[in-house]
């Protein structure tokens, strides 16, 4: 060993095992090569392992991708069921509204045909333009399901002339 020492520096010692440390190095990877190219040019299954390893890479893939749409599909539907439910209930509300509005629309049909009626009775006549007016306004009453009683008046009104009687004029 001391003839080593003195024979070689310690600088070259070190260059000498950073040589042999890479060599053998290279000897591992160069083995490792080798018999990884074995393996493929004599293995028979190389080929179809590699294929399902591919394949069950690419199976694994979709099923997460399945599952995280699953996952959205429940929250939108969820989210749907709550929207469904809140429109259900504003659609009945406002069809409640518009019941409401409807019987308040044929009650003031009604008092205003009353009140047509007793001012024309009492003139005696009516004209054309009001009595068109007094049978439209009949008719939406009778589609908001109006009774006979206006019915009645209407028979009355139609009754009475349709020009001003002689010397009220």
């Amino acid at each position: 060993m001391l003839d080593l020492l003195s024979t070689f520096s310690v600088e070259q010692i070190i260059l000498y095992t950073v040589m042999l440390i890479l060599a053998i190095k290279g000897a591992i990877d160069l083995g490792s090569w080798c018999y990884n190219q074995y393996k493929i040019k004599f293995n028979k299954d190389h080929d179809a392992i590699t294929k399902q390893n591919t394949l069950e890479e690419h199976y694994q893939k979709c099923l997460s991708q399945h599952k995280e749409s699953i996952a959205r599909y429940e929250e939108i539907n969820n989210k749907l069921d709550v929207l469904t439910k809140t429109m259900d209930e504003r659609v009945n509300q406002i069809e409640g509204k518009i019941d409401q509005l409807t019987v308040s629309n044929m009650h003031d049909i009604k008092g205003w045909i009353v009140d047509k009626h007793h001012i024309l009775t009492k003139r005696g006549w009516v004209d054309d333009f009001t009595m068109d007016i007094l049978e439209k306004r009949f008719s939406d009453y009778k589609k908001e399901g109006g009774n006979s009683y206006v019915g009645g008046l209407m028979e009355e009104l139609r009754a009475l002339p349709h020009t001003i009687p002689e010397g009220e004029e």
